[in-house]
């Protein structure tokens, strides 16, 4: 930006987003920066919006900027938001992301709005560096007899569906709209809900997240979850701030703080934290669940890994044997290697 000298327009994904590049960038800018997001409207040559805003406005904004930056980009190339960037003038583009896009049509035609890539590192290349040094500590744990009945009932409703849609229909990805056609089908996903469910918090992972956060009571502790439902069964039990959607900007802003200061200790959230957000106090992460494969993992521990002197970043990941979950895990611990241990 600054080499460029030009006017620019900064997109990112939420509001929380929002408030730490306001943050960063008004450390290193001296002029006003304007915002379009969170209720505010502000032009200004330099000018921060999410992605939401800058869909909704893009026809006010699109001719004034001529460079775009757009963090978190691989949320573009597959919806309908695209159409942000393509009435944007912008013939200088910087797009940046920890993970792109797995399908190769959404690579391409982010290609098409953004620009090809011109510099890529994994987590693996720059932990130690830019990143801190970590370990991936993985505890297998098991099912109560109760709850390991009720995952192989629901499991042998969902099997033969899913085996019949892999044979009917090899490399799709579209499980749930090939089930909903027949009943047997319609059961399945219901199963298949009610087993992430369970994995999700099972009795041992509520057991065992509350040994580490007793373990790891003098650290800084994210704890990340499959969902919102998690998140606040392991705030309530255990005592923990929640950071999920339903926390607004001002108790959202006073957790953070609170927690960069120290005064709490541990947070527990299901997506808040999982892009961007800068927490480099945190030095232990309880993975419990997740839902988003490997994308959401780095970007998950991405948040562990904000370098700090003489930091070294612990990582739990609680999987639960002879379950989904083990193959599950071992998908998305693909993407924390060197570059082309990962993939890329």
């Amino acid at each position: 930006m600054a080499r460029l000298r030009v006017a620019t327009l900064c997109l990112v994904p939420t509001r929380a987003l929002l408030e730490q590049w306001e943050r960063t960038l008004g450390a290193a800018y001296a002029g006003p920066l304007g915002c379009y997001g969170d209720g505010r409207h502000e032009l200004r040559p330099v000018t921060l919006a999410t992605f939401e805003s800058a869909y909704r406005w893009m026809g006010r904004l699109g001719h004034r900027f001529e460079l775009l930056v757009i963090d978190e980009v691989h949320h573009f190339g597959c919806n309908k938001r695209d159409e942000a960037l393509e009435m944007s003038i912008a013939c200088a583009r910087l797009g940046l992301t920890a993970t792109l896009p797995p399908d190769p049509a959404a690579r391409e035609r982010l290609e098409q709005l953004v620009g090809p890539v011109v510099y890529e590192l994994a987590i693996g290349d720059l932990a130690g560096g830019f990143l801190s040094a970590f370990e991936v500590v993985t505890l297998r744990l098991e099912l109560t007899p109760r709850e390991r009945a009720a995952y192989e009932r629901d499991m042998n409703l969902f099997r033969p569906v899913y085996a019949e849609f892999r044979r009917r229909v090899p490399g799709g990805s579209d499980f749930v709209r090939f089930a909903r056609r027949t009943d047997a089908g319609r059961h399945a996903v219901e199963a298949l809900r009610r087993v992430q469910r369970l994995l999700a918090l099972s009795e041992a992972k509520r057991q065992v997240t509350g040994v580490l956060l007793r373990r790891h009571a003098a650290g800084r502790v994210l704890v990340f979850t499959a969902d919102n439902a998690s998140a606040y069964a392991i705030a309530r039990e255990h005592l923990v701030m929640p950071l999920t959607c339903d926390i607004g900007r001002r108790e959202r802003e006073e957790a953070l703080g609170r927690f960069r200061d120290g005064d709490l200790r541990a947070l527990v959230s299901a997506r808040v934290l999982n892009e961007g957000l800068d927490v480099p106090e945190a030095d232990v992460a309880i993975v419990v669940g997740g839902s988003l494969g490997r994308r959401e993992h780095v970007q998950r521990i991405g948040r562990l890994l904000r370098p700090r002197e003489g930091k070294r970043a612990l990582v739990y990941e609680l999987v639960t044997a002879r379950t989904l979950e083990v193959r599950w895990a071992a998908h998305r611990r693909m993407g924390l290697g060197p570059r082309d241990a990962a993939g890329g």
